[in-house]
């Protein structure tokens, strides 16, 4: 989120008409952030129209394991991913928006994650976190130095709520759809920008895997 959207939440002004689900007083102000107080919000208006602005669905690492070798032949890896990251399903909004549930759900449909990647309970579920780390081992076939790693893809994006008779409210909305469990070997290189993160901690910026293909 941008410093000049962060400096308008302050003073956005939002819609104090309307009923419904988009009528209910807003409870995203501070919406899944961890501690906050919640703050004293105007009602949002019904029937009002999203806009969405600088959509971004990056990929994170959440975790990595440390290097294990393996002979000829390969084996069971036995060391597990230690995390590094999390993510938070969340919302920050201007007074007048509508509940953080309405907001991820217009996000859901905006960039068609909730119709192919990812369920909409989930994805609404204001406060929850990101997946849990796979305790499970993977087992190559061959010999190296391998590393585990796990990654979730993210889903933000800024907006602005404009009611009918135009006032308006802004903030910006994140959320996560799809897990990903990785598994490199230190001296092959690779096409995927997050095993070379991946690997850049556990193998050393140095290794082959942590260099652009």
């Amino acid at each position: 989120m941008g410093f000049a959207l962060a400096a308008l939440l302050a003073g956005a002004v939002g819609c104090t008409s309307g009923s419904g689900d988009a009528g209910k007083t807003s409870d995203s102000t501070t919406a899944g952030t961890k501690g906050a107080q919640p703050a004293v919000a105007d009602k949002a208006c019904a029937n009002g129209t999203y806009t969405w602005i600088n959509i971004e669905k990056p990929t994170r690492l959440l975790g990595v394991s440390d290097v294990e070798t393996l002979g000829k032949g390969g084996g069971t890896l036995k060391h597990k991913v230690r995390r590094l990251a999390t993510v938070r399903i969340a919302v920050q909004a201007g007074s007048g928006a509508p509940a953080a549930k309405a907001i991820l759900t217009s996000l859901g449909e905006k960039t068609g994650v909730t119709d192919v990647d990812s369920d909409v309970g989930a994805f609404t579920k204001v406060g929850g976190t990101g997946p849990e780390l796979n305790d499970g081992s993977s087992a190559p076939h061959g010999a190296g130095r391998f590393v585990q790693y796990a990654a979730v893809r993210v889903v933000e994006a800024d907006f602005r709520y404009t009611c009918p008779g135009g006032r308006t409210a802004i903030g910006h909305a994140e959320s996560w759809t799809v897990s990903i469990d990785g598994l490199l070997e230190c001296a092959t290189r690779t096409g995927n920008a997050t095993a070379r993160e991946a690997a850049r901690l556990s193998c050393g910026a140095d290794s082959v895997a942590a260099k652009a293909a």
